[in-house]
């Protein structure tokens, strides 16, 4: 039986991108029954692939609350950035004006540098977020978007009926957020935002309520340069993961991001792959009506296992004890490189390999965790070897 490490090695060697497994959201349940495709780049189908607005599930979302992002599907496309916006229309059309309450800034949807095999068990990571009290009360229509990392340049949209209550009595703090980023499809709202490939996209305007996580190298689809560095690090660690193998730190692709908005103290050091059995509570606080909305940065506050693999790049050490009570936000210490031990190496992202092929590891910030590679692979000039083929990053993405 494969343990973690060796089950990434595997995936690593054996998962080519395919267009058959699209991942698509299952929470918050969408309108309909949605197809996993993207937006057409005519955009004949945008907003929301023009419906049809059949309420399956009513989402109830109560301001304070945490809710959960999570998908179906196996092609995560090296990950990429995505936004949780929300509309005041019940059936929104291309004039439709969102609003974003959540903006992830890399390693969107999973940290994972290709695709999961196609025909295997779907991703089950999610990003849990809080419902922001900006929300007025009332049914209205949120959004996930997604720029995908690797593949095509493509634009993911899909939609789903919200009820809020305990929100605001009128719209003002809601119309002062931020316009949801639409790119690479032919409608007014993209303008001329357009994604690069391997890039993670950065948001000119994400909001208070984001987390930024991925390696880069980093551009605002809206504009014409590409950023040289990161954006501010924000967010504590990865997707909560319900069982996949997914190590915090994964080649060229974005680290995991799934953070959820504000909350006091400070970020876990990262949330590794957990077993399908284990708790991760999460504890969060959105801004309360009676106190000050500061300028605040979302956080994930989990308790896990001990973790397989090193820590997340941008978090700070774990805390301890008993989590916090939901409280107004407090200052959040910025990310940190992580620390322990591991195989020094030169560049972030780039697989190690042991001398005699049969560990690699992953560089994270000058220091690798070595694992065993799968049956019948082995570990070669930083890639994984499986059947005569090298499976490097690049010819990863050559072979979509």
């Amino acid at each position: 039986m494969f343990n973690k490490s060796t089950l990434f090695a595997a995936m690593l060697a054996m998962a080519p991108f395919s267009a058959n497994a699209h991942m698509i959201m299952a929470s918050p349940v969408p309108y309909g029954h949605p197809n996993n495709s993207p937006l057409d780049a005519s955009g004949s189908d945008y907003p929301c692939k023009a419906g049809p607005y059949t309420i399956v599930t009513m989402n109830d979302w109560k301001v304070g609350s945490t809710q959960k992002l999570f998908f179906t599907g196996t092609a995560v496309h090296g990950g990429g950035s995505c936004q949780v916006s929300v509309t005041k229309d019940k059936e929104p059309t291309k004039d439709s004006k969102f609003k974003v309450i959540y903006s992830i800034e890399g390693g969107c949807p999973a940290n994972f540098p290709a695709n999961y095999p196609e025909g295997g068990p779907n991703y089950d990571g999610y990003f849990p977020f809080t419902v922001p009290p900006e929300l007025p009360n009332g049914q209205m229509t949120m959004a996930w978007t997604w720029m995908n990392k690797v593949g095509n340049r493509e634009f993911y949209m899909n939609c789903a009926p919200i009820t809020v209550s305990g929100g605001a009595t009128d719209t003002k703090a809601f119309d002062a957020l931020p316009d949801m980023v639409v790119a690479n499809i032919n409608v007014p709202a993209a303008g001329t935002c357009k994604t690069k490939e391997t890039f993670d996209y950065t948001f000119a305007n994400p909001g208070k309520y984001k987390t930024s996580t991925g390696f880069g190298p980093w551009m605002d689809p809206c504009s014409t340069g590409d950023k040289s560095t990161a954006p501010t690090p924000s967010g504590g660690g990865g997707a909560v993961n319900a069982g996949n193998p997914v190590p915090d730190a994964a080649p060229a692709a974005g680290s995991g991001s799934g953070a959820e908005p504000p909350v006091s103290g400070a970020p876990v050091a990262g949330v590794p792959a957990a077993p399908a059995s284990s708790a991760v509570p999460v504890s969060s606080a959105a801004p309360v009506a009676s106190a000050p909305a500061p300028n605040t940065t979302l956080r994930t506050i989990a308790t896990v296992p001990k973790p397989p693999y090193p820590a997340n790049n941008t978090s700070a050490p774990a805390p301890t004890g008993q989590l916090p009570t939901a409280s107004a936000p407090a200052p959040v210490p910025t990310g940190a490189a992580p620390g322990g031990n591991g195989t020094p190496c030169p560049t972030n992202g780039a697989i190690i390999c042991s001398l005699d092929g049969t560990q690699f590891g992953i560089c994270n910030f000058g220091k690798a965790l070595m694992m065993s590679v799968a049956t019948g692979t082995k570990c070669v000039n930083g890639a994984i070897a499986r059947r005569d083929a090298l499976y490097s990053h690049r010819n990863m993405r050559t072979a979509i």
